[in-house]
């Protein structure tokens, strides 16, 4: 039998080692001019795309969906141990127990428990809020007047460690119900033991701090907070969920839009904190907080804040019309709500809005005018001040759920969350969950487009097109299957678009199985297969309105192929001279081709490839190789 090390250092003496193993992008094909251009290429990469972007709040379950928030107004007063809440100004400022169907005496954490077993079913992360305004519900006994503000009978405090009340007590699952006070360590305890192992279980730091004495003045007061007490409170409640789950993701801010992020909606102190602004347009409550965050785990030497999360419910208008909500779905609010997404990253953007009219505008005259560019303002802070940091995203919603445009919204939007690398997301039904088929439709587009689990891919791949106010386009690859990358394009505009599409891949792809979202139906439809008869180019015409998810898969694997260029070569031959004797799983980088046969990289390996060098290519044979062949061919084993 031909020995491994004597093959591979017969190898390596005749032909010599002659680079990495990466086989080289193919140049695709011309498929000529098209309306648009969509432009694909891996050539610089992929990065991760988190599978927590799929998120939601409410009831609504898309196929595929990736984290489920327990949170809003209801939970900044949950009590965990009796399962009492108040709804404050959302309603008549109700304690009860809504948010475990009325029933009465329930187990602590009843109102956590259901959530957190389904995600443990279907293996997606959970976003559980901590109250931290400083009291909840004491009980179910319905409206609570302005004469029983906190502190009274009908509230109890919140404190972030039992151990301040407490001394030496241990943390119980059995928390007493008749004290004054619930603690935040022992609901973050009993979480952490009702979890599957394993089980991803996130803690958000309340909800929307900023406006805690409109929606919550019985609870907090009427007076709202300044920066100083929710930072104060942020660290406080941020570490004692960090003694018990020291491994959790703690996401803090969770402020209400534009106002929150820069002010706190006005807060006293607003403008008595450092650091500055940027620039008068800059979101300075977030980098207040940043940094207050930064210097506290500096002092405690370890993460207390894992990712900054901010709500956003778009403030763009069309035709003088806020765009969220399902009513008004005029040609004015439709075309604002399809290119609503571009506020989130894109320069040259400037929608109809009050932040783009009053906040971003330049009243110089100098016409320096900016976009909202939501997530670079965001990103370029956290670069600055706590580098990093993640960033969530725990509500949002783009309106349009019962029509096309919000369907079309929704996509974009979860594209441009894979691409700019956020690390969670959670769409809140403001219409109601049965009112957004579109918005379910929109999400399946990435997350089982074909009604079989096929979805986009957990890498992010360079996608690019040549006109961003008619479409947008994205990109991905599996990790579990290199050989197919899906592209999700979308068109804004009420005509077809003609795309020439490209891609620059290391593989030869050969088909594009089709899928849409239109108009016609909210769920996607199989949409027929096209040939790719182009090396990896083709003309594919995009309905009016809709999004259009196109699976691409790479031609049957040649023996030999192991770059998956369609060719036996010289790149085949190094990726198999960096890689013999390794184990043959996980693939090596760039083993995008045929697979190896046993456990490890060895003569299997090389017959194939020794048995069809030059297929697929006019490369010559190497001088050597008649050489190898000789001096392998004892050890030749069948393939």
């Amino acid at each position: 039998m031909f020995r491994k090390s004597l093959s591979a250092a017969v190898m390596i003496a005749l032909l010599g080692f002659t680079g990495s193993g990466t086989a080289e992008a193919i140049e695709p094909g011309d498929p000529g001019p098209g309306d648009i251009a969509l432009t694909i290429s891996t050539a610089a990469g992929t990065t991760p795309i988190s599978p927590r972007i799929y998120g939601v709040n409410g009831s609504l379950r898309p196929a595929g969906v990736g984290s489920l928030r327990l949170g809003g107004n209801r939970w900044t007063g949950y009590n965990w141990e009796t399962n009492s809440s108040n709804a404050g100004e959302d309603f008549l400022h109700y304690s009860d127990a809504l948010l475990v169907g009325f029933q009465p005496n329930t187990p602590p954490g009843q109102a956590v428990l259901p959530t957190l077993q389904e995600a443990a079913a279907l293996g997606v992360s959970t976003a559980v809020t901590v109250p931290m305004a400083g009291y909840v519900a004491a009980d179910n006994n319905q409206a609570v007047l302005a004469s029983q503000a906190a502190p009274s009978s009908r509230w109890h405090q919140v404190r972030a460690k039992k151990s301040a009340i407490y001394p030496g007590q241990p943390l119980s699952l059995a928390p007493n119900k008749t004290d004054d006070y619930v603690f935040t360590d022992e609901f973050v305890n009993w979480v952490e033991s009702n979890r599957q192992a394993g089980q991803e279980v996130m803690y958000l730091l309340d909800n929307e701090p900023g406006l805690w004495d409109n929606t919550h003045p019985r609870l907090y007061g009427t007076t709202g907070p300044t920066f100083a007490d929710v930072g104060q409170r942020s660290i406080a409640h941020a570490s004692a969920i960090k003694e018990v789950a020291p491994g959790a993701k703690v996401l803090g801010g969770v402020t209400f839009g534009w106002d929150a992020m820069q002010s706190l909606n006005s807060a006293p102190d607003f403008n008595q904190q450092v650091p500055q602004p940027r620039a008068a347009d800059g979101l300075h409550f977030n980098r207040w907080l940043l940094t207050t965050m930064a210097a506290a785990e500096q002092q405690q030497g370890r993460v207390l804040m894992d990712a900054l999360d901010l709500h956003w419910y778009p403030e763009a208008r069309g035709g003088g019309v806020r765009i969220i909500g399902n009513t008004n779905n005029t040609p004015a609010m439709i075309e604002a709500r399809v290119q609503a997404p571009r506020s989130l990253w894109d320069s040259t953007y400037i929608e109809d809005s009050y932040i783009t009219e009053f906040i971003t505008k330049d009243y110089s005259g100098a016409g320096n005018d900016e976009g909202v560019e939501l997530l670079n303002r965001v990103r370029a802070d956290i670069d600055e001040l706590k580098p990093g940091t993640l960033i969530s995203i725990s509500e949002y919603n783009y309106g349009g759920g019962n029509h096309i445009s919000g369907g079309i919204a929704q996509a974009d939007v979860l594209g441009v969350f894979g691409r700019e690398g956020v690390f969670n997301a959670n769409w809140w039904p403001i219409e109601g969950e049965a009112n957004a088929p579109f918005v379910a439709a929109g999400f399946e587009m990435f997350t089982d487009f074909d009604g079989q689990g096929s979805r986009f891919g957990d890498l992010s791949v360079a996608a690019a097109t040549s006109d961003i106010a008619q479409s947008s386009v994205y990109a991905s690859q599996s990790t579990d299957n290199p050989n197919e990358l899906v592209i999700v394009a979308i068109n804004r505009t009420g005509a077809p678009l003609d795309a020439a599409v490209t891609v620059t891949d290391e593989r030869r792809y050969t088909t594009a199985q089709v899928y849409q979202l239109t108009s016609a139906n909210p769920n996607p439809v199989a949409a027929g297969q096209l040939s790719i008869d182009l090396v990896n180019a083709f003309r594919y015409t995009m309905p009016a309105y809709s999004v259009s998810t196109l699976r691409l898969v790479a031609a049957a694997a040649v023996p030999g192929d192991f770059s998956g260029d369609g060719q036996v070569d010289n790149a085949d031959l190094n990726l198999l001279l960096a890689n013999w004797g390794v184990a043959a799983s996980p693939l090596p980088v760039g083993w995008n081709g045929d697979p190896p046969v046993g456990p490890t990289i060895d003569n299997d390996e090389l017959n194939a490839l020794l048995g069809n060098w030059g297929v697929g290519t006019a490369i010559p044979e190497p001088a050597t190789l008649s050489l190898l062949l000789v001096s392998c061919a004892a050890g030749r084993h069948r393939r």
